[in-house]
This record gives structure tokens, C-alpha cells and sequence, in this order.
């Protein structure tokens, strides 16, 4: 534990005493709808006016929320609006993947305030930990001594089995035997002191898109990343439901016949070699809409077969969990990701849905940013939320 962050000192995930369970309910409550006086807070949490005023006072002098102009106009005295200081909290996240590592800084809003990008044919684990050493130092030595003491944690988001699935990665058989091998979150702790937590990088990305998408607000969803390898979530009662085994939402594994899982057809390294051939792979998964048409047809021919089969999946899905919508996203530009949703919801026309109910599925509004992104929120969510334990368990 980073024995200068006051905010950690103060922190825990069991018996939370029921004054630091309300800071963080109204933490929460400030986070989904900005701009909130203390009488919308009160009546919100239930609190008594004075109560929640003694909160709000207390996460003001934290340096967690800041209070904006005061609102004139109305009767009575003027109210001042109350939302989160993006400088009250910094959080790290890294993204170690089959084929790119990133490393980010994120403010208490969630705020991308700094960034670091390396891409590889596959990572060998000694090179990841020499950049992600770089990475921090860079990104630390950036910051003031005050802003050090505002950086909470950093979270790890990587597949749990970077040497699973050998057979269908280049890269040679020595770098994967070694994943398999090493321990990531041990790795990255001994490069620091600060507290470092792993999740799934698919969880994570699902826990991005719960917080920062979402649009319609569901509490139970469905959650498909279209990654180098298939991944997703399950968010049950607004939060990320991790499983006995904590591989819940385990999607790519999804069965679609004996001896084929859906990651084989609506994994993004089958079209990665095809656009390789004739390279335009490189400019295909950069951050554009700007896709020249031989990439574009071969995008689409392979979005129309991976579509078949994640509509399979789609309907198995809703046969367990009836949610109320599916959220597809992915390491691919929103173009892209459009045209996958509209081909899912094509294929779903043509599933037998007897006995079910044919759900909603729209596309995700994070993308590219979504695995970094969600391993970030996660120090921040078990810090500051209500209810921090079930994104323990979604990590654990």
C-alpha cells in the first residue's frame, strides 16, 4: 500500500463503517449525474439535509468533489452544484495483449491524461515488464509530489491464458510457454509500490463500458468484445457478475458446436492475417473510419460469418440470463463495429427464438480504449464504490 495516499489509508473493501459507506454512495450517485446540490443529494440518498451536508463538506475538504456556481433564479437562496474533481484521485491502467500493451493515467472522472502504446507480433514477458517499467517511470515522473499522492492503484487488464490458444498466434513457442509461467500482478508489483490488482482484460473492458456506455442504463446485459480472441462480461443487477470461478462472461468459449468455440469464428487475428496478406492491417485497427475499400471487403466478408455465430451465442445467452440487452464493442474502428451490429441483429432474424425473448443489442462506446480504460477504473471502483467488493470478486 502507498503509504502516502491518505485516500487508501482510510479505505477498505469489508465492514465498511456506514459514514464512509454514505461518502461513497454519494461519491457514486455525483459520478452517474454531475452537477448535483446538496438538497439533490439528500433527497437522492435519503439523508437528512444536515447529514448530507456534513458529507459533502468532508469530500470537499478531501479534495474528491468540488463545488461549481452558485444557481440563481430560483426561490430561496442560491444553490451551488457539487461534482467529482477530476485531480481528487489518479488511477493507472495497463493493458497487457496478445499483440499490444498499453499503459494510461486516468483522473477521478475517468479522464485519459496520459498515454503509452507498444504493438508487438507476440510479447515476450521480459520485454512487457522492461516497457511497462518505462511506462510508469515516465508517466510518475510526470506528475507533482501532491499528484503522486493521489494515485490510488494501478489495474492490470490481460487475458487470463496469454499461452492459451497457441496454435492459432504467430510468435514463437518459448515467449508463450513463458506466460504460462508468470505470475503478472507479482510482476508489476515489484516494479512499484503501489497497490496493483489483474482482471480479465475483457472484464475490464466491460467494466468501461458500464461506466462510460451503457446509454439505456440496463442493470442486466450481455457484454461482447470482439478482441484478438473473443471476450466479454455479465452485468447482473448493475454490477459485473464474476462467477464461482470468477469466468463468468466468459464468452469466446462459448460452444458452438463439440469441438468449435465461438472464439474461432469472431476472433479479430483470422482477419488480422488476411489484411496482413496484403498490408493493410496496420491502418485497418487504427483509431479512423477512414478504411480503404480492399480492407473494407474483407472486413465485411469476415463480420458477416463472425455475425452467424455470435447471434448463436446471443440467443444461448439470453436462454440463461433473459437480459435486458447485448452490448457488442471491440478493438476495431466505430465503423466497423457498427456494421458488426447490424449483421448480428441480421443474423438474429434468422435464429429459431421460440420460448425466448429476442433482445436489443446496440454497439459498445468505449472501443480501443475500453481494456486500458477498465483496468484503471478498477483501484477507483474498489476504493470509492458502495459496493467495491463485487469488482474484487470481478478480479480476483
Amino acid at each position: 500500500m502507498n503509504p502516502d495516499n491518505p485516500l487508501l489509508r482510510n479505505a477498505g473493501t469489508n465492514q465498511i463503517g456506514m459514514r464512509q459507506y454514505n461518502e461513497r454512495r454519494i461519491l457514486a450517485i455525483i459520478r452517474e449525474a454531475s452537477d448535483l446540490t446538496k438538497a439533490d443529494i439528500a433527497k437522492a440518498t435519503n439523508l437528512t439535509p444536515q447529514t448530507a451536508t456534513i458529507i459533502i463538506n468532508r469530500l470537499e475538504e478531501q479534495e474528491l468533489v468540488i463545488a461549481g456556481e452558485k444557481r440563481r433564479g430560483g426561490k430561496g437562496q442560491p444553490s451551488t452544484p457539487y461534482s467529482l474533481n477530476p485531480d481528487g484521485a489518479l488511477s493507472i491502467g495497463i493493458k497487457i495483449g496478445r499483440s499490444s500493451l498499453e499503459v494510461l493515467l486516468i483522473d477521478f472522472t475517468g479522464e485519459v491524461r496520459s498515454r503509452v502504446s507498444f504493438h508487438y507480433i507476440f510479447p515476450e514477458p521480459k520485454e512487457v515488464f522492461c516497457n511497462i517499467k518505462s511506462s510508469l517511470d515516465n508517466i510518475l515522473g510526470s506528475l507533482t509530489a501532491h499528484q503522486r499522492t493521489k494515485v490510488i492503484g494501478i489495474g492490470v487488464a490481460a487475458p487470463y491464458s496469454l499461452d492459451g490458444w497457441a496454435k492459432e498466434l504467430p510468435g514463437p513457442a518459448t515467449a508463450r510457454e513463458s506466460w504460462a509461467n508468470t505470475n503478472i500482478r507479482e510482476e508489476i508489483s515489484a516494479l512499484t509500490s503501489i497497490p496493483t490488482t489483474l482482471a480479465n482484460d475483457a472484464t475490464a473492458a466491460c467494466i468501461a463500458e458500464l461506466t462510460f456506455g451503457n446509454p439505456h442504463k440496463w442493470r442486466s446485459f450481455l457484454y461482447f468484445y470482439v478482441g484478438t480472441f473473443m471476450g466479454g462480461g455479465l452485468v447482473l443487477n448493475g454490477q459485473i457478475y464474476a462467477g464461482h470461478n470468477t469466468n463468468a462472461g466468459a464468452m469466446g468459449s462459448i460452444p458452438l458446436t463439440a469441438s468449435k468455440q465461438l472464439i474461432a469464428d469472431a476472433s479479430l487475428y483470422h482477419l488480422d492475417q488476411q489484411l496482413s496478406q496484403i498490408e493493410l492491417s496496420t491502418p485497418f485497427f487504427e483509431e479512423t473510419n477512414q478504411i480503404c475499400p480492399k480492407a473494407w471487403l474483407i472486413y465485411t466478408h469476415w463480420a458477416d460469418k463472425a455475425a452467424l455465430s455470435i447471434a448463436y451465442a446471443i440467443a444461448s445467452g439470453c436462454a440463461f440470463i433473459d437480459p435486458e440487452g447485448v452490448i457488442v464493442d471491440g478493438g476495431i474502428p466505430t465503423k466497423a463495429v457498427t456494421y458488426l451490429v447490424d449483421a448480428i441483429r441480421d443474423a438474429c432474424d434468422t435464429d429459431n427464438w421460440e420460448g425466448l425473448a429476442k433482445t436489443e443489442i446496440i454497439f459498445g462506446n468505449v472501443g480501443f480504449d475500453a481494456r486500458a480504460l477498465g483496468g484503471a477504473l478498477v483501484p477507483i471502483y474498489s476504493t470509492f464504490s458502495p459496493d467495491s467488493d463485487a469488482y474484487l470478486k470481478a478480479t480476483s
